[in-house]
């Protein structure tokens, strides 16, 4: 039986939808991988620095700042599960490194949990917008044996949102950001990402 990529499943006929440049980036079948480079800004408030430093002990989001971080994402689907393994590797300007590993799992239609470490996930909602792949959050779980605990989104930063655009046959632009109903834009990272051949 032919491999159906995690994004394909979750997105149904959507999927054709995508240019091809956004499908690459997700059709990776398993024990193999995939990489794509990049250079990213990311920012967020200086008052947030204590609630990010925290999120990211719990394996989530980057808790330095950087204008021209270079970016390396390899993605690859073990064997023996169906999930969407992804390791992020982020060099700053200098030389210091950092690191982000997640892993993408299959809900419902149109709807995946990516998880961080110790149990912790965001809910993501994903739909095709004139070539563009949107994530849109959907609360946050806590996932402990079979116990799944939900929170709101407002209870950490806010919802994010997630935009792949295709820029070239070879590129696309990601622009994650976080808002808050009170305190608006408390998270982003962006830039543009080539294949690595």
């Amino acid at each position: 039986m032919p491999h159906i990529p995690l994004l394909q499943k979750t997105l149904g006929e959507d999927w054709h939808r995508l240019p091809p440049v956004i499908q690459r980036h997700y059709a990776v079948c398993p024990g193999f991988g995939s990489s794509v480079h990049g250079v990213m800004e990311i920012g967020y408030p200086s008052g947030l620095l204590p609630l990010i430093k925290l999120i990211h002990l719990c394996g989530g989001l980057i808790a330095r700042r950087g204008e021209t971080v270079e970016t390396r994402v390899q993605k690859t689907v073990p064997l023996q599960t169906a999930e969407l393994c992804w390791q992020r590797t982020l060099t700053y300007p200098d030389n210091q490194k950092d690191s982000f590993q997640s892993r993408m799992v299959y809900l419902q239609d149109h709807e995946l949990i990516e998880y961080v470490r110790f149990g912790f996930g965001l809910r993501l909602k994903l739909s095709v917008d004139n070539g563009n792949l949107i994530y849109r959050s959907n609360g946050h779980v806590w996932q402990c044996g079979g116990f799944r605990l939900t929170f709101p989104d407002w209870l950490l930063l806010g919802a994010a949102t997630i935009v792949e655009r295709p820029e070239s046959g070879r590129q696309f632009s990601l622009d994650f950001s976080i808002r808050h109903p009170l305190f608006g834009l408390t998270y982003y990272y962006r830039g543009v990402f080539r294949y690595c051949e």
